[in-house]
């Protein structure tokens, strides 16, 4: 049995945080960017192993907080399956 680092999709992550995509395909899926003023319309592409704001202003649509604290139980998880 080998030991191989789970990968976490950002698109489960994103939608936990943020509700059903708006629209998604087998390779991405887009929401409303949390982070943008609404009025703006801008949308938040998420695949499985990145993200981007499609917006004018620069962000991630707040995905970067997301996936610390996702991080932060990963590798709590990890460490408790190392220790069993």
């Amino acid at each position: 049995m080998t030991n191989q680092p789970h990968m976490i999709d950002l698109r489960e992550m994103v939608e936990t945080h943020l509700g059903k995509p708006l629209a998604a395909s087998t390779n991405a899926a887009l929401w409303r960017c949390p982070v943008c003023p609404p009025e703006r319309h801008s949308l938040l592409l998420v695949s499985a192993n990145q993200h981007k704001c499609l917006g004018r202003c620069v962000c991630d649509g707040g995905a970067s907080e997301w996936m610390r604290s996702e991080e932060q139980l990963t590798d709590e998880l990890i460490m408790l399956e190392e220790t069993a």
